[in-house]
């Protein structure tokens, strides 16, 4: 015996569920965006933080190295270092060697994010420009 046959066919079932597709990818869409944008921000500034530091390091190594009247190549090279991020050097601070032979170097950066007032909506406060910085210390090998 051959078993009922439902009221609808597959074909009149599938035309209800295309509906209700579209309802949900309209209700999943912004929260897709919204990660999609907060990835692509914090992504650039995690590589524009990492370049400052590196730039920090460089800028140590290079005075740890060198005499105190060579600083202009310190800046030099941080400058060189920054370049690749894109962005300028707000301010560049290098110090020492203090009594325990220690060169310090504090770069700091102007960072404008593409998105802030994605991240305001949620209570973040980001402005632009917000500021990143590095620092780096090493121990004096020139002859200061």
């Amino acid at each position: 015996m051959p078993l009922p046959r439902s009221p609808q066919s597959p074909q009149l079932r599938h035309n209800h569920s295309r509906g209700s597709s579209i309802v949900e990818f309209a209700l999943i869409l912004p929260l897709v965006l919204l990660l999609t944008v907060a990835v692509i921000d914090f992504g650039r500034a995690f590589f524009v933080r990492n370049i400052v530091e590196q730039a920090a390091r460089e800028g140590a190594r290079l005075r740890a190295v060198s005499s105190l009247s060579d600083s202009a190549k310190v800046t030099a090279r941080v400058n060189q270092v920054i370049g690749s991020a894109g962005v300028g050097v707000k301010t560049l601070t290098v110090t020492g060697p203090d009594a325990s032979r220690l060169d310090h170097v504090v770069v700091v950066v102007n960072f404008n994010w593409i998105f802030p007032g994605v991240f305001n909506l949620f209570g973040a406060g980001f402005r632009n420009p917000s500021t990143l910085s590095g620092e780096a210390w090493m121990r004096n090998e020139g002859t200061s």
